[in-house]
């Protein structure tokens, strides 16, 4: 017998084809390997009774690595590494368990040995031999390390792994002859042997070896990232030609030809060509190349689960930001798992999604891989995957090749299908398997000796519109970092000979971190009026900058004879139809909209081009002419049942809600405007808010953050604007005449607006206009009824929750404070703006709510607690059931408790139950005894306050006080005392109580 058979120097030799080798660790894959899936005490014998040819593990590496796997095609080189990893996971453990049986005795242990190991000859061809090895070592289930997992994680599922193996042994040795006379002192000794001291052993082998593994095999190290990336944080203008740089360096391939070429060298083409298509850039513009400008992008990574929510910032906001793009993907493509599981690669639009594949498609080695870039808004969406592959091969050559044919022997193939999102968008087709089909593709693909990797690309906000299966692999590209920003720019001043600077750019926030924004920006300073910094040019006024600028080109660009007021007005009536492309997003609480939906809306409130435009604008529909020739709004498409379907989407949403406020703003100067003109001619005539109505009946202003602060830079001189708006208010809620817009009806199809809903709408809107001129409003000014104001305010305010949406209601209740003012029958509210951190709970003072202004002399019951809790039950709202769970114990048994209120002081009026809260959480924090002190006499004296019929409530009540009084009695001598405590003469029964149980615990 040879020794070392599970030995670094075997695990590197899988990756050669040495016969004999082949053979033994074959018979050994089979038997005892196989203990880790299965097969109880025999398997695990048979493990322990190798023991004694596995122990004598050789130390010398017989060839270099590098040697060994040279010649090698990308696929067959990732299986025989993945294989060699499993028999260097096996070998730490042999070695730990003959380190470790040294302090045992050798002979006991070996008492039941079963038949020897032999190594057989013969059988098969050396190389089928060998793959069949790999085979089955990559069949085990044996910790391995993965970009995904981080090197922490793996560590501790293989000694997780050691724990199983050795909870086996001991399983086994349980039932030996000699393990029942064995004193338990030795038991107890093997037992931890096994179960703790040979995994830990073992790991710690295991970590030593893997460091030796990783740094002979490069894919190793990029499985786990262990290696330095410094030098990619310092030039991040290398893109991904790293990428190919390490994929050539570590594998071989065959010579690109037929399809494989053909793709490849259009792909490299793509590389020389600039980053934005554009025939009407300002004079001595140029745009970069796609080679030049396009820079390594950070990202966020994380493995799919059950517990994944990769829609949702908050859940990406807890993984580490990486820059090691091109080293992921390396470790990516080598790795076993990236031929069954698809990688999913989200982002905002904008954010760098369809370069990355572009660049991906030109830079990876045609040697190794055959690449199918697939633009998913191209193709056909009810096709299935391999027609889709098809489809997009077909559109880059012109020819049609069948699926089989451009997956050639030796190469992995590698297919970008570039905008799931679009796919979602443009069909409303559910989708939500098809990541899961994806999978199932690549699982087919592989038993056909096809292995292939597939990497899809989405927009981040539907990402929970698909499954993904389990094993995959999900990044979220993120936005440019300064390093980043400073890099493109120098990049962009070298082409175009300007000095556009790193700190003013990055002082206009979000709009300079997305790749495609900051073009934007550059395109603009280049365009005659440089940037300048926030602090210098109001958000607001930079975004009407950049929109007028962009829609003055396009008019130019088809209407060059024309004068300059016709110029203007061209230039607003292109603002115009893209103000309506944004409010049927934001009527529709979404940032996308179909073209359908799109044109029923312009054709609802801008039937016809305005007659100015006319004669130069080309043949196109309505939606057409409003985003066709934007190229900051997004276009999505797909081809479905032989139609092409459209959705837009602007790709940055701030600019959406730019043109929200902009139109409403305008729209309300224009009404106040119409509303002063006809004042001065002496004859008052309501001005016709039916265009203003149409806009904002359908969701509230106070959903987009964005949207207020925009309409506070919009109308922050406009005053005169109030009487317009609490007459507009005062209307809000009558029935409506019908209009030129009734056509109008943004609502989806599945949820179309109710009129309660838009009369809500349209109310708070108003009245957030309202704040927004005036700062702030009151109960009395809305209404115009002195005595009716709170009753007239809580019926609005139930109105807008039960008709806006949840998240609408959040933003309004957060976005405007409400202050109330005055006292009895004087009540009324303050409406403003919040502009400062306000508390964090509401102070609710019971004079107030009740209308009482003889404070401090009286106490009063609103109700039985239960016709109140009856109510709270029948609205079914959430805030309503929160507070009626957290006071059920208390109603059970104190319901008049909660609904009695006593006025003794002045400056308050308190519930007995409040006073009995605060008075359970004094006494369980261990507070101040002064403190303590007074909140007992606060509840002693609120025992009087119940109503005479109430006595039974206020005997318990008491009961409770005193109960909890006598606990805290020591912490109270000599700071509560008898005369604190006010004495009435309505409820003698309690007087005389409370006086009797104060002297029983020594209180004088």
């Amino acid at each position: 017998m040879t020794n070392g058979w599970f030995s670094y120097t075997n695990a590197v030799k899988i990756l050669d084809a040495d016969a004999r080798l082949i053979d033994a660790l074959d018979r050994l894959a089979g038997g005892l390997l196989l203990v880790a899936t299965g097969g109880g005490s025999q398997l695990a014998l048979s493990l322990f009774d190798a023991k004694g040819e596995l122990v004598g593990l050789s130390r010398k590496l017989g060839a270099e690595l590098g040697d060994r796997l040279r010649g090698l095609s990308r696929f067959p080189r990732t299986q025989r590494i993945a294989a060699a990893h499993t028999v260097i996971v096996v070998t730490a453990f042999f070695e730990a368990v003959a380190e470790g049986s040294r302090g045992f005795n050798v002979e006991e242990l070996r008492l039941l040995r079963g038949e020897e190991l032999a190594i057989a000859g013969g059988g098969g061809s050396e190389v089928s031999r060998l793959g069949h090895l790999v085979q089955r070592l990559l069949q085990m289930q044996v910790p391995c390390p993965s970009p995904a997992l981080p090197y922490e994680i793996v560590v501790r599922d293989v000694e997780s792994y050691y724990a199983m193996l050795g909870s086996r042994l001991l399983e086994f040795y349980a039932g030996l002859r000699w393990w029942e006379p064995m004193d338990g002192a030795r038991k107890d000794r093997l037992r931890r042997w096994l179960t703790r001291d040979l995994p830990a052993q073992a790991r710690e082998r295991y970590t030593e070896l893997f460091h030796r593994f990783g740094a002979d095999v490069p894919e190793v190290a990029y499985w786990n990232s262990r290696i330095d990336h410094q030098a990619t944080r310092e030039q991040l203008d290398a893109g991904l030609r790293d990428l190919r740089r390490l994929l050539q360096s570590v594998g071989a391939g065959t010579e690109p030809r037929g399809v494989r070429d053909a793709l490849s060298r259009l792909y490299r083409l793509a590389l020389g060509k600039p980053i934005l298509s554009a025939t009407d850039l300002p004079a001595g513009v140029r745009i970069p190349s796609l080679s030049d400008a396009h820079l390594s992008l950070c990202f966020r990574l994380a493995a799919a689960g059950d517990t994944a929510r990769p829609a949702e910032d908050q859940w990406w906001a807890e993984v580490p930001v990486r820059e090691d793009l091109h080293a992921f993907l390396f470790g990516h493509l080598t790795h076993p798992t990236a031929t069954r599981y698809p990688l999913l690669v989200l982002g905002q639009p904008g954010a760098g999604k369809s370069v990355l594949t572009k660049v991906l498609a030109a830079e990876l080695p045609p040697e190794q891989f055959a690449v199918v870039r697939v633009p998913l808004r191209e193709v056909p969406a009810e096709a299935d995957l391999q027609a889709q592959i098809e489809h997009a091969v077909r559109q880059a050559t012109g020819e049609h090749h069948p699926w089989t044919s451009i997956h050639e022997t030796d190469v992995v193939a590698v297919i970008l299908l570039d905008g799931f999102d679009e796919l979602l968008q443009a069909t409303r087709v559910g989708n939500s398997d098809y990541l899961e089909r994806v999978a199932a593709f690549q699982e087919r693909e592989v038993v056909q000796g096809r292995p292939t990797v597939v990497i899809v690309t989405s927009r981040t906000a539907v990402a929970d519109r698909a499954r993904v299966p389990q094993g995959s692999v999900v990044i979220r590209l993120e936005p440019f970092q300064r390093a980043q920003v400073e890099r493109w720019l120098a990049i962009w001043n070298l082409v175009n000979g300007t000095e556009l600077d790193t700190d003013v750019v990055l002082s206009l926030g979000e709009l300079a971190t997305q790749p495609l924004l900051l073009l934007l920006l550059a395109l603009y300073d280049a365009g005659g009026e440089p940037l300048r910094r926030e602090g210098e040019l109001a958000r607001g006024e930079l975004y009407e900058r950049l929109l007028a600028r962009f829609a003055r080109r396009e008019v130019i660009k088809y209407g060059s004879r024309l004068g300059e007021a016709e110029l203007a007005r061209a230039v607003d009536s292109e603002l115009l139809r893209l103000s309506v492309v944004a409010f049927a997003m934001f009527n529709r609480d979404s940032q996308w909209v179909s073209e359908e939906e799109l044109e029923a809306d312009l054709q609802a409130l801008l039937p016809a081009p305005p007659a100015s435009s006319q004669g130069f604008l080309p043949a196109l529909s309505l939606s057409q002419l409003a985003v066709g020739r934007f190229f900051f709004v997004h276009e999505a498409q797909a081809f479905q049942d032989e139609r092409r379907l459209k959705t837009y989407e602007f790709l940055h949403a701030t600019f959406g809600e730019y043109l929200v406020a902009r139109l409403t703003a305008q729209e309300v100067r224009h009404l106040v405007a119409e509303a002063e003109l006809s004042a001065s001619r002496a004859r008052r005539t309501s001005p016709n808010n039916a265009f203003l109505h149409a806009l904002l009946s359908h969701a509230p202003l106070s959903s987009r953050e964005s949207v207020m602060e925009f309409l506070r830079e919009l109308l922050v001189d406009l005053p005169e604007g109030k009487e317009l708006l609490l007459g507009l208010f005062g209307d809000a809620l009558n029935s409506r005449t019908p209009s030129a817009y009734d056509a109008y009806q943004p609502g989806r199809i599945d949820a179309l607006r109710s009129v309660p809903a838009r009369h809500a709408a349209y109310s708070v809107n108003l009245l957030l206009l309202l704040v927004v001129v005036c700062g702030e409003v009151s109960g009395r000014e809305l209404f115009g009824e002195p005595e009716y104001v709170i009753a007239r305010w809580r019926a609005l305010a139930r109105l807008w929750q039960s008709q806006i949406t949840y998240n609408a209601w959040f933003n309004l209740i957060h976005t405007i404070n409400l202050k109330r003012a005055g006292g009895g029958e004087r009540r009324d509210v303050i409406i403003s703006w919040i502009h400062e951190e306000l508390p964090r709970t509401p102070n609710v003072d019971p004079y107030w709510t009740y209308g009482v202004n003889d404070r401090g002399a009286y106490a009063w019951m609103h109700d039985e607690f239960e016709p109140s809790a009856r109510q709270l039950h029948f609205l079914c709202g959430y805030e309503e059931d929160i507070l009626l769970h957290t006071v059920e114990p208390l109603s059970a048994e104190l319901g008049s408790s909660v609904t009695t209120f006593a006025g003794f002081w002045p400056d308050r009026a308190v519930s007995p139950a409040r006073a009995l809260i605060r008075l359970w959480l004094l006494s369980s924090r261990r507070a101040n005894p002064s403190e303590l002190a007074a909140a007992y006499v606060e509840c002693l004296h609120l025992s009087q306050a119940f109503a005479p019929f109430a006595e039974r409530d206020a005997m318990q009540y008491l009961e409770l006080v005193l109960g909890h009084l006598s606990l805290d009695g020591q912490r109270l001598r000599g700071v509560l005392h008898l005369d604190d405590v006010p004495m009435g003469s309505d409820q003698s029964q309690i007087v005389e109580r409370v006086r009797a149980e104060l002297t029983r615990l020594g209180f004088r």
